[in-house]
């Protein structure tokens, strides 16, 4: 089946495509390898919490979790009366995230099968050892109000690739491809957070550079799944009430780009200590590619 697409957004060379039906290798070829944002049409088509996963759902079975949002305790239920009932012009804190994992296991199943387009995945594999993750948590819900916007432009911890699913609601992403990371003003204490507060109405004066980068901008609709590549700039904010749910994703792909993250995580405290990491990591990255290529798992 030949793949259908829809141009979403352009700005200069720089554009975003909507795809339906593309096939693995496709992906590969122009968006994983190529390192080239995508949105596809039915990523989610198999997961039961494409009908499920809605606000009244949340509500109906957790209304009682505490959730901390912003620095601020909820009972999720209140917060998801307030986000549905907040406005653009005074929304509710975003964005509230659940830790789909650890904290709402039974939850995994209704985003299974994992979507072909995120395999094969070394995140949770058995010999990578998890210091080397950083602590991210790379199974995450997010919901959000109209006008919540997520508090700062990033790409995605230890340079994973990001696949985002609207399951509820639209939601308006930015992005900003890694070649102009100067012009987003990385912090030097988190490399992977902008210092630009409001990309939309930045302080010229303060990020003069920001003049210079080219976001490109685009909606994402229910049952569409949003992939970022590592190293891409991103943030978003929800037009109407939104669920989504956030997937990383590591393989060959991003595995150098990974590696790096990794030593500047550790030589922050021992270079001795980045060096064995280093030489550690590119022994697993053969061992990974290798038993990839069998269609094997460690």
């Amino acid at each position: 089946m030949a793949t259908k697409s829809v141009v979403l957004a352009q700005v200069g060379d720089m554009i975003v495509e909507k795809k339906y039906g593309m096939s693995y290798e496709e992906f590969a070829e122009k968006h994983l390898f190529a390192n080239y944002p995508v949105v596809i049409g039915d990523a989610c088509k198999d997961w039961p919490a494409k009908e499920k996963f809605t606000p009244q759902f949340f509500k109906d079975n957790y209304a009682n979790r505490d959730v901390k949002v912003q620095g601020k305790m909820f009972k999720l239920g209140d917060f998801i009366d307030l986000m549905m009932t907040s406005t653009k012009e005074n929304p509710a804190p975003y964005p509230c995230k659940l830790q789909m994992a650890s904290d709402y296991p039974e939850l995994v199943a209704d985003v299974s099968p994992r979507f072909q387009y995120a395999l094969p995945d070394r995140t949770h594999s058995k010999i990578l050892p998890r210091g080397f993750i950083g602590g991210a948590d790379t199974l995450e819900i997010f919901l959000g109000s109209p006008g919540g916007q997520f508090p700062y432009m990033h790409y995605d911890y230890m340079c994973f690739h990001a696949f985002i699913t609207q399951l509820y609601g639209d939601k308006e992403f930015t992005v900003v491809p890694p070649s102009q990371t100067e012009y987003v003003y990385p912090d030097p204490k988190n490399t992977w957070v902008s210092l630009i507060d409001n990309q939309k109405k930045p302080d010229l004066n303060k990020f003069p550079l920001w003049a210079k980068a080219t976001p490109i901008t685009f909606v994402v609709g229910p049952g569409e799944t949003m992939f970022i590549p590592c190293g891409w700039w991103h943030t978003a904010h929800s037009l109407t009430p939104t669920v989504s749910v956030a997937l990383d994703c590591l393989n060959a792909s991003n595995w150098k780009n990974f590696m790096g993250e990794v030593d500047i995580m550790m030589s922050r405290n021992s270079k001795p200590k980045a060096f064995v990491a280093s030489m550690m990591l590119n022994a697993l990255g053969g061992v990974f590619s290798a038993t990839e290529k069998l269609g094997m798992k460690v």
